[in-house]
């Protein structure tokens, strides 16, 4: 044991345990890189078969002395395995049964046959030597990863040294061999002794190597993700800088960051922005709908209400997109779409009202009537359509011009509008003739509504018209009744509109089916 101790086997196999413990420690930090894993377990193996071998020779078990050879080979392979994983090269997996079999035949042979432990060694070392090779062509051939070349190098090396150390002892062993030299005890043989004095320090060396290229290839990595990150950020902040809508990044709902398209919109500056509550955007009766859409945190073009530091609240869209691992970071685009809403209100008022008297044209009327209906039916609920014309109205174009019965139409439906309730819907049903639509109210209520507007028409004066130009209008009214239709309903009106232009005009005529029913 005293030999052992002084003997450089037992140094051999310190350093091989610092090796392991390093790559393990290796492996731990630098996960999911390829490569390490398989230096970890290769110094393992190979420090497991040393110990075997280290049992072999305190008693002397054939089972420990091939176990121990074949665990040392096999270590061996998985170490270099590593370095074709890193390369990223396919593996030869073949290396590690082929190069334990074939040791394990010849250790097998020399206890069953009791062979020359001189050749056994010269075996082993042979294939040793030989298992290095492909790894150390691949390392200093290798042309596409110029960050990690210098320690692929210096990795390649390390190897060659190892691999020639290897092979000379397997040659030593070969001779003493042949020229029948005496059995001597590993830590007295000097070809034994030769790779633990050269070969192991070589192999430090080479995992120094590898260690170097998974640091080196960690930094080129670490390196080209902030040289990405800093273009993705100059990008970001370009593209915020030239959008024109407002941009802000939000954290739980506070601003963090702000593009100049927001302080625009919102009449802040930047730095009143930064760690203001998003809510302080926008006016009170958007924020029920506005915390809304930051739980669900990915949103689009969602109407809500900014607000204006100076100028007021205005119609504003948003969008919101999580971003972030956690999902309370966002992003939201704020763009003003008062023009769009204006515009859509000109389209609307284009689409539904008259252009010239602002009432209700027929279409829009027919659609409020439709919906009066079935809620009639539905509810029965009364309700009352009256036609109104204005008497003798060709008479005034004839004699005044077409200026002039304009002006007349516009107003004697701004006179409507003004004895109408805000649920009463008025149209113009075509030329001079116009429409009326009193909900929830019964057939005398209706009439002396009507009346009030006939007595008020009656003082309108017209700039186009002579003073004292009268103005009339005769009106037919009829009220809902169940059963009733757009058609028959409207025809029930007509025709005490008809009967009102006959009986002299200038008078409201209630339909008689109406009045039977009232009665």
């Amino acid at each position: 044991m005293s030999a052992l101790y002084f003997s450089p086997m037992l140094l051999g196999l310190c350093l091989l345990l610092a090796v392991a413990i390093a790559a393990t420690a290796l492996w731990r930090v630098t996960r999911p890189y390829s490569g390490p894993g398989f230096w970890m377990a290769g110094s393992w193996t190979l420090i497991a078969g040393i110990v075997l071998f280290i049992g072999f020779m305190a008693t002397g078990s054939p089972t420990l002395n091939v176990l121990g050879n074949a665990g040392q080979l096999a270590g061996e392979a998985i170490f270099l395995l590593g370095i074709f994983r890193f390369m990223g090269r396919p593996l030869p997996w073949w290396i590690v049964p082929v190069s334990v079999g074939i040791m394990a035949v010849f250790n097998i042979h020399y206890w069953l046959f009791a062979g020359n432990s001189d050749f056994l060694m010269g075996v082993y070392s042979t294939i040793a030597g030989l298992l290095p090779l492909h790894a150390i062509w691949l390392l200093a051939r290798s042309r596409d990863d110029a960050v990690t070349r210098p320690a692929r190098l210096l990795v390649a090396v390390s190897l060659l040294v190892y691999s020639l150390v290897t092979l000379f002892r397997g040659v030593l062993g070969y001779l003493d061999w042949w020229q029948g030299e005496p059995y001597k005890l590993p830590y007295e043989s000097f070809s034994y002794l030769l790779p633990y004095n050269f070969a192991i320090p070589a192999m430090l060396m080479g995992f120094v190597g590898v260690t170097l290229m998974t640091m080196q290839r960690i930094l080129a990595g670490s390196e080209h993700h902030a040289r990405e990150a800093r273009d993705n950020a100059q990008r970001f902040e370009r593209l915020m800088s030239a959008s024109s809508s407002g941009v802000a990044i939000l954290e739980g709902g506070v601003i963090v960051d702000a593009n100049p398209g927001l302080e625009l919109l919102t009449g802040f500056n930047r730095s009143q922005l930064i760690r203001q509550p998003i809510g302080t955007l926008f006016a009170d009766g958007s924020q029920t709908d506005l915390k809304s859409h930051l739980r669900l945190g990915d949103v689009r073009q969602q109407n809500l209400v900014a607000r204006h530091l100076h100028k007021g609240s205005f119609d504003a869209e948003i969008s919101l997109s999580s971003i972030g691992q956690q999902g309370r970071d966002q992003i939201m685009e704020l763009r003003d779409i008062s023009h769009h809403k204006a515009l859509e209100a000109q389209l609307n008022e284009l689409a539904t009202h008259d252009p010239l008297t602002a009432t209700l044209n027929r279409r829009a009327f027919d659609q409020a009537l439709q919906t009066e209906l079935e809620r009639s039916e539905r509810y029965q609920h009364t309700f009352c359509v009256a036609l109104l014309d204005l008497d003798h109205f060709k008479r005034i174009n004839d004699d005044f011009g077409h200026t002039a019965g304009d002006e007349v139409l516009v107003a004697f439906s701004s006179c409507c509008r003004q004895q109408l309730r805000s649920v009463d819907q008025l149209a113009r049903f075509g030329g001079e003739e116009f429409i009326i639509l009193m909900v929830d109210t019964d057939i005398e209520s209706s009439r002396q509504l009507l009346e009030r507007i006939r007595l008020a028409v009656h003082q309108l004066q017209v700039s186009e018209l002579p003073t004292d130009y009268p103005i009339r209008f005769s009106g037919g009214l009829a009220r809902w009744q169940p059963g009733d239709t757009r058609d028959t309903l409207i025809r029930r009106a007509d025709r005490s509109l008809y009967q009102a232009k006959s009986g002299g005009r200038d008078c409201i005529v209630v339909d008689p089916l109406t009045t039977e029913s009232e009665t």
